[in-house]
Parts: C-alpha cells; structure tokens; sequence
C-alpha cells in the first residue's frame, strides 16, 4: 500500500511541475517562454536592448531593426518550433546568419540562448 502511495504523489509532483506555454498557467510576475507568434505580442513594438546603445524593436510583420553600436542593426525573424529565428541583413560586424534562439520573458527581463538554447544566453531590458 505504502509503495503504490508513494508512486502517486511521485506521478502528482511531476505533473505538477509539467512546463506548459499557455499563458493562463503562467503565474503573474512569473516567466513565460515565448515560443509562437502570439507569445511575441508581449515584445512587438516594444524596445530590446541590453546596453546604451545595443537596441531594437520587434515588428508583428517578421521585422526587426534598431542600432547596436551605432551600425544598424535590420533583420526578419520567424517563430519556429518554439524559437526565435532571426537572420540579420545588417548588424554591427555586417550580415549574420540564421540563430534559432530560446527566449524567456519575466517582467521586463528578456533572457535568450542563441543555438537553440544551447549557445551563449543573454538578458535584454524590455521597455
């Protein structure tokens, strides 16, 4: 008996701890991954930056442009299978390439991973 207890609150605390992406679930104040168009609401039209002069704005039509050490910084974007994808046309060392990035959103914290979320992360300020 004490064993098929013990197998049911086990089964209940991981549920429980299950990540999700609907947005009722995420406590207020609380992080969310953004990880389809509709999650991106929460930046487009905003300002991402992380330091002076390292900024730009994310545009609903799968743009993004800005300055980054006072070069342009222009490029599109695309959710993909729960990331961020951005191409770069223009930034401060010239063209990037495709990055699928892992973005987390908490407040007016923006914490990416580049690679999938298995390269270098980052925090921006959202404003």
């Amino acid at each position: 008996m004490k064993k098929i207890v013990s197998i049911a609150l086990v089964t209940l605390a991981l549920t429980a701890c299950q990540a999700t992406t609907d947005s009722a679930a995420v406590p207020q104040g609380g992080s969310k991954q953004i990880a389809t168009q509709s999650d991106m609401n929460a930046l487009v039209g905003r300002t991402i930056s992380l330091d002076q002069g390292q900024s730009f704005i994310i545009s609903e039509n799968g743009t993004l442009d800005g300055s980054w050490d006072g070069k342009p910084l222009v490029g599109t974007y695309e959710m993909r299978d729960g990331f961020f994808c951005r191409t770069l046309s223009q930034g401060p060392r010239g063209p990037s390439p495709e990055d699928c990035q892992l973005l987390v959103l908490d407040g007016n914290s923006l914490t990416g991973s580049r690679d999938r979320g298995n390269g270098d992360s980052f925090t921006y300020t959202v404003s």
